[in-house]
């Protein structure tokens, strides 16, 4: 195996591993009448998101496509971009928002409410493993046009 597909095979794996850890934290607190209260999902993983699901199957196929040096493996890699960006600004349904964290309040009287979705190491994580992948699967691809 060639050094390019080892370090696409690692990056896979990462990503794939990547799914399982927190994608995204979701937390909110209300107050009215002197009351309060909060609440924090402590992190959500990739899994649990959804997007997490399709994440792993597309590192997993795109690990297999590395290991056989199957051309145009980097869209692997990009698809698995795609999904993590994706979900970092809000694409997806899960918004985390444009600067990475999504932020509600709204008060009315002497009551408030606040929510915040915050995205993760986790995320981070896919999102740098599926763009390594990508890139090292398209120097493969062109060092095996070249050659």
């Amino acid at each position: 195996m060639k050094k390019l597909n080892q370090i696409a095979l690692v990056a896979a794996g990462i990503a794939a591993l990547s799914v399982f850890l927190p994608w995204l934290e979701i937390s909110s607190s209300a107050s009215a009448g002197g009351y309060s209260a909060n609440y924090s999902t402590g992190g959500i993983s990739g899994i649990t998101v959804g997007g997490g699901i399709w994440g792993l199957l597309v590192a997993l196929i795109g690990g297999y496509m590395a290991y056989k040096n199957i051309k145009f493996t980097f869209i692997a890699g990009a698809l698995n971009f795609i999904i993590g960006i994706g979900y970092i600004f809000g694409w997806f349904g899960a918004s985390t928002g444009v600067n990475g964290g999504f932020n509600y309040n709204s008060s009315y009287g002497n009551a408030s409410a606040q929510a915040s979705i915050n995205p993760q190491f986790g995320l981070y994580l896919f999102v740098l493993a599926s763009l390594v992948f990508m890139i090292y699967t398209f120097k493969n691809l062109k060092g095996d046009m070249s050659a």
